[in-house]
């Protein structure tokens, strides 16, 4: 699949960066039944690593932080992360979204997943216009807002940085492809997002041993 950045997300984003990995032959089901072992261990890694109120300080969470603020917004990883620090369990709807949740919440760089077989065309990375809008992860039509990091394929918008994946590319319980985003506008090194990737296709080879994933891509508005 053709992906590119459009000269607008370069301009807006110097430092932007979208990291893609693409995992066949790994159909979804209703629970992650291989890999707890790594999902407890992701657990106890960020409970040792994040102590107290610690992880706001984190590098990858203050440059999230600081994109949301603009747009009015907190970073939702961060949030979700704290509930694992108090105690709580990596857990999700579905075993595919439950290995992306468990990468996000162990390098804190925010993803999204969508079933490869509702993509249609090529992918642009690029910037929301004035009055767009989109079908959001809940069926709602939602206005983006101006500025906002995209991604589109040929029929339109398929997720933001600030609303999130839409309906119609989401991971459904009859995925068996998948294409995940790591979505960096600025403030997160290329080392970071390429480990992120990394425990990504980890956890879908150790939840399907028979996976194909490809090679993670990592773009960047400097053009890597």
């Amino acid at each position: 699949m053709q992906i590119e950045l459009t000269d607008a997300y370069r301009a807006a984003f110097p430092e932007g960066i979208f990291g893609v990995l693409v995992a066949r032959r790994c159909p979804n089901r209703s629970r992650a039944t291989a890999i707890d072992g790594e999902l407890r261990a992701i657990e106890e890694t960020l409970r040792a690593r994040y102590v107290g109120d610690t992880i706001d300080a984190d590098p990858v969470a203050v440059a999230y932080a600081a994109y949301f603020r603009r747009h009015g917004g907190r970073y939702p990883v961060v949030h979700q992360a704290k509930t694992i620090l108090s105690g709580r369990s990596i857990e999700s709807p579905s075993a595919l979204i439950t290995a992306m949740f468990a990468a996000e919440v162990e390098r804190l760089v925010l993803t999204s997943g969508h079933d490869h077989g509702a993509l249609r065309g090529s992918l642009h990375v690029d910037i929301a216009g004035e009055g767009e809008t989109y079908t959001k992860l809940s069926g709602k039509e939602q206005r983006l807002r101006p500025g906002d990091m995209v991604v589109r394929d040929d029929d339109g918008v398929i997720a933001s940085v600030i609303y999130g994946p839409d309906a119609r590319t989401r991971l459904r319980a009859e995925s068996s492809a998948a294409l995940f985003g790591a979505w960096c506008p600025a403030g997160v090194s290329i080392p970071t997002v390429e480990a992120h990737l990394a425990s990504l296709a980890r956890l879908l080879r150790g939840e399907w041993p028979d996976a194909d994933v490809d090679p993670p891509r990592i773009l960047t508005s400097g053009g890597a």
